[in-house]
């Protein structure tokens, strides 16, 4: 079964059906299930699934089975693949039940195998099976990285590079035939040392050729792959950075080395090796049939049994990075209550919780170096078995005048290159399917997600329009349903509501940010130019003060009157003048040397500045106190030098009411719209903001 790893902890499920999809030959990736931009806020629905399964003509049924039964008894063949619940929070595959053990893949981590009893500590007891409708019909899915892949690595700088691989290969071989020469006295000194110099030159030439081939490779990866990608991940809708955590997004980031290094620095290399083998065994050949025939029996039992040793090693290396995972998943949700332990003083029991895990996590990690110790030992074994064997033969044939000594020498290397060729095949099957599962889990940002075109009126008196706006995450299940209203130009808005009332969603709608059924019209010309926003997300960089809060922070064109004004508005100016540099102060990563309140009121600082027009404020005084907050509603929403400013905000201070033109007010999917004042003769405004 195609193995397809998960994006985020949120979608194991999505990518266990995949599996399941493409097990029955419809190949799925995992983006092509969103019936969105993103799983709905309470997880994958019923009704969800019921979407999903219409779509690719599969019936989905869901059990729970007794956990006093074995694995054998619970699974029978015809019934795998599954999908199972495991450890109550997460979704896998379960693919072959033996006597003993259970070989399920994980889409966090890829396949696993699990001995009876660890098995049904983890299984949670629900089964959900999948089977083809009638309709069903099969489908061929190319990933979206092949076809530029192909664009980089079908062209003159791909022959070069494995031109020049081949030349190194030809000079290992000569250097044994010169070598055998040497030994033989075939030819006098003369004519050894100009084939010395040689091959140093080939080689040279080799390396040459090789250094360049992989700089203009790697230039032409750079502006297929990776701007493809970068401009992927910024084409995508915010929800989509809502349901990928920073984490995520970079490991899909760093994906894309890992793609280019295995192709050029093992796939390349180890076929063209394994191939340069086939001439060396014409070679032998031609000195001696039946110490080539010797030698390639060798190696294939050297094959077969690396390669169960192999299988085992990647066994170890999922558990070893299991434990892993589970390790640093304790560490971080400690780490993100390290206020709680502290203040209930429970530091002896986090350190006993993390020994105990690391401790597992060493015990899968000791299973490794004991595999690579056994591994070790048999090439070691192998070789001075197989040399010992070989010269015992060998001389067995010198005495009868086959072959010579210097012909020893030459197959004694070849064990050698044998043996690197077995190794090397061996990593890149592996390389392969793990390439494979690469280029599916990052295909997606290599779709460029078509952007919304604003609808501009830029002659208007209203800074935005809505017009008949639905909103769903769910079809069918709106948010908002046919939603009209418009504000004028220089409005000051609250959007108030109680918790999970779709405060968020609206202030998005209004910002563009996530698709939406109807119409939505602005009315400023450039409008993603002259938009500033404060969103509860948002951290200061590194870097200058000014660089923080100004655009274009060219000195010679700096209004420094006008950054000192607002800084005073937001009451900073005192703050920022007390520093050694003043506004050319340079700040800590995410601000890290300022206070989150003083963070914040530079953030409403930017927003007001850059000649932005169109302001939009998520929460901008959640970290603000009393004083400084009174200072902002009457320095900025009061202050006539705002007024052509337009500000919407969505803020859970209700103090900030009194200030602002007109109110948005949410109530059961519904929408108000009117004066603070106006809006107190509503029962449920009234009590809203009398709480």
């Amino acid at each position: 079964m195609k193995i397809v790893l998960q994006n985020n902890e949120q979608d194991c499920l999505l990518a266990c059906y995949s599996m399941i999809l493409g097990y029955f030959g419809r190949d799925v990736a995992i983006h092509e299930l969103y019936s969105g931009e993103m799983i709905p806020p309470d997880g994958l629905s019923v009704s969800y699934l019921k979407n999903i399964n219409m779509k690719h003509q599969v019936s989905m049924h869901v059990y729970k089975t007794d956990k006093k039964n074995s694995p054998n008894k619970i699974f029978y063949p015809k019934m795998l693949p599954v999908i199972i619940q495991w450890n109550d929070n997460h979704f896998v595959v379960v693919t072959k039940i033996y006597r003993k053990n259970v070989t399920l893949i994980d889409p966090a981590i890829g396949k696993v195998k699990y001995n009876y009893n660890d098995f049904m500590k983890k299984f949670s007891g629900y089964i959900i099976t999948l089977s083809p409708n009638s309709s069903f019909t099969k489908k061929k899915r190319i990933s979206e990285i092949i076809f530029p892949l192909k664009k980089i690595f079908k062209n003159r700088n791909t022959f070069l590079y494995i031109f020049s691989l081949f030349i190194s290969q030809i000079v290992a071989l000569w250097f044994s035939i010169i070598l055998r020469d040497i030994l033989n006295k075939s030819h006098d000194i003369t004519y050894s040392f100009i084939m010395m110099i040689s091959l140093v030159l080939f080689q040279t030439l080799s390396l040459l050729m090789k250094l360049g081939a992989q700089k203009n490779t790697n230039l032409l990866y750079e502006s297929k792959i990776s701007r493809q990608i970068f401009k992927g991940i910024f084409s995508r809708p915010l929800l989509y950075f809502r349901n990928n955590s920073v984490g995520t997004i970079i490991e899909k980031i760093n994906l894309r080395t890992g793609i280019r290094d295995g192709i050029l620095l093992k796939i390349f290399p180890s076929l063209l090796n394994f191939f340069t083998v086939f001439i060396v065994i014409i070679y032998l050949g031609t000195i001696s049939f039946t110490l080539t025939l010797f030698l390639v029996i060798m190696n294939l039992l050297y094959m077969i049994f690396s390669f169960s040793l192999i299988s085992i090693k990647r066994q170890a290396n999922i558990q070893y990075t299991q434990q892993t995972i589970d390790f640093t998943s304790v560490v971080q949700e400690d780490l993100n209550q390290i206020e709680q332990i502290k203040a209930q003083a429970n530091e002896k029991e986090c350190v006993k919780r993390w020994t105990k895990k690391s401790a597992q996590t060493i015990f899968s990690y000791n299973k490794i170096l004991n595999i690579d110790g056994i591994t070790s030992a048999f090439n070691q074994g192998f070789n001075y078995i197989c040399v010992i064997l070989m010269m015992i033969f060998g001389i067995y044939l010198n005495q009868g005048n086959l072959v010579s000594i210097p012909d020893l020498i030459i197959f004694q290397s070849g064990i050698s290159l044998f043996v690197s060729a077995v190794n090397q095949i061996q990593d890149v099957m592996f390389e392969i399917s793990r390439l494979s599962i690469y280029g599916n889990k990052i295909s997606d940002l290599l779709i460029e997600n078509p952007q919304r075109i604003d609808n501009i009126e830029k002659h208007s008196n209203n800074a935005i329009i809505l017009k008949d706006i639905s909103y769903s995450y769910e079809l069918n299940n709106y948010i908002f349903n046919n939603i009209n209203f418009s504000i004028k130009k220089g409005e000051k808005i609250a959007i108030v509501g109680k918790s999970g009332s779709g405060k968020s969603t609206l202030f998005n709608i209004l910002l563009g940010l996530i698709s939406y059924e109807g119409e939505v019209t602005y009315g400023y010309e450039n409008l993603r130019q002259i938009i500033g926003v404060v969103s509860q997300n948002m951290n200061l960089r590194k870097g200058s003060l000014i660089e923080n809060i100004v655009s274009n922070n060219n000195s010679e064109e700096l209004d420094i009157q006008k950054i000192n004004d607002v800084l005073k508005d937001v009451n900073m100016l005192e703050l920022v003048d007390s520093l050694p540099q003043k506004i050319f102060s340079q700040l800590f990563e995410n601000g890290k040397n300022l206070s989150g309140g003083q963070i914040q009121r530079l953030l409403i600082a930017k927003s007001l500045l850059n000649n932005n027009k169109f302001i939009f404020w998520d929460e901008p005084f959640s970290s603000l106190d009393n004083q400084n907050r009174i200072h902002i509603y009457k320095n900025v929403l009061e202050n006539p030098d705002y007024k052509s400013q337009t500000i919407i905000m969505i803020s859970h201070h209700l103090d900030v009411l009194k200030y602002v033109d007109r109110v948005i007010y949410i109530d059961d999917k519904k929408i108000m719209i009117d004066k603070h004042n106006n809006l107190l003769l509503n029962d449920s405004y009234n009590s809203f903001v009398n709480e």
